[in-house]
């Protein structure tokens, strides 16, 4: 019997190389649709966070009739608490050092961390809801200032103080108290209601996404990036218009960039800044706002009228 042998033919050099070439074409039209959709599903997570936020607000305010504290100083670094430190009940807005961040843990579904007896025990938790996962991963920095020695886990979100204001004080000497959030009552003399937006609640931003500098992206504690999400009257929780001083320039958000400063002032890695107003309704803020539309957005007491063109 005569056996017939099969011969086999192999791919050439220059067919691997065009099936390479093929195959790299088409990755790079798959990664940066594979990046949009991931992008657009992370910026749907930060809207929704900033929701789970204002919420947090409105539900503070049905109970206590008042919004959220922006606390005390930055160098109150202990709870306060109604009893001995630990064994009662946190104390409440008006006299709570710890910020906003702390004092809305009940209304999203962390009222055990906000018990917590251990202070250390608490700022060593890192909560996905004030992570935008567009920014960075969720960090945890060594903080030791103010006589602290404890982790701190950060955050990517700011409240609204106003027109302008500084962490060194908390009374109107220091700070305009025109935004919907202001220092502990009892430190400031201040209560914030939604009464006392006069200049609509629809029309003021309550909390807004940060300005990140380049180190702070990756994970470099900063001034402005150090005592994280339980911080009080400071830079890591409070945002103002103008910045620190009431004759600065009107500063609107902007896009995150290589700059290390000390913060107060609202940014996004985002086309936009993602935001939600004081009415409970989340909007994106462009970065060429009119700064003096952006000026009435921060204050509860505007008197210039705006259109929301600038504001989708």
């Amino acid at each position: 019997m005569r056996r017939t042998s099969l011969s086999r033919r192999a791919f050439t050099l220059i067919e691997l190389l065009v099936v390479i070439a093929i195959i790299a074409i088409l990755i790079a039209l798959l990664v940066p649709a594979v990046q949009k959709v991931r992008e657009a599903a992370n910026r749907t997570q930060c809207a929704n966070n900033l929701k789970q936020m204002g919420l947090a607000f409105h539900n503070h305010h049905d109970v206590y009739k008042a919004f959220p504290s922006g606390g005390t100083l930055w160098s109150d670094t202990l709870r306060v608490w109604t009893g001995a430190s630990g064994t009662s009940l946190p104390a409440e807005y008006t006299k709570q050092s710890w910020g906003w961040g702390y004092q809305i843990l009940p209304y999203i579904e962390q009222k055990d961390l906000w018990l917590m007896p251990s202070d250390n025990a608490v700022v060593d938790n890192p909560i996905k809801v004030y992570n935008c996962p567009s920014a960075r991963p969720q960090y945890r920095f060594s903080y030791t200032q103010a006589g602290a020695n404890a982790f701190h886990w950060m955050w990517d979100y700011n409240g609204n103080g106003g027109t302008w204001g500084n962490w060194d004080g908390l009374d109107k000497s220091r700070n305009s108290l025109d935004g919907p959030i202001v220092p502990s009552s009892n430190r400031s003399g201040v209560t914030s209601k939604i009464k006392r937006i006069t200049s609509g609640t629809a029309n003021v931003i309550l909390i807004g996404e940060k300005h990140l500098s380049a180190p702070a992206q990756h994970g470099v504690s900063g001034c402005s990036d150090d005592q994280g999400w339980v911080d009080g009257w400071d830079n890591d929780a409070i945002s103002f218009c103008r910045g620190s001083s009431s004759s600065g320039a009107i500063q609107p958000p902007k896009p995150f960039s290589g700059n290390t400063d000390c913060g107060l002032y609202f940014g996004s890695c985002h086309g936009a800044m993602q935001s939600v107003f004081c009415d409970g309704a989340v909007h994106n803020i462009k970065f060429n706002i009119a700064p003096q539309t952006w000026l009435a957005v921060c204050q509860i007491n505007g008197e210039l009228t705006f259109n929301f063109q600038d504001i989708e």
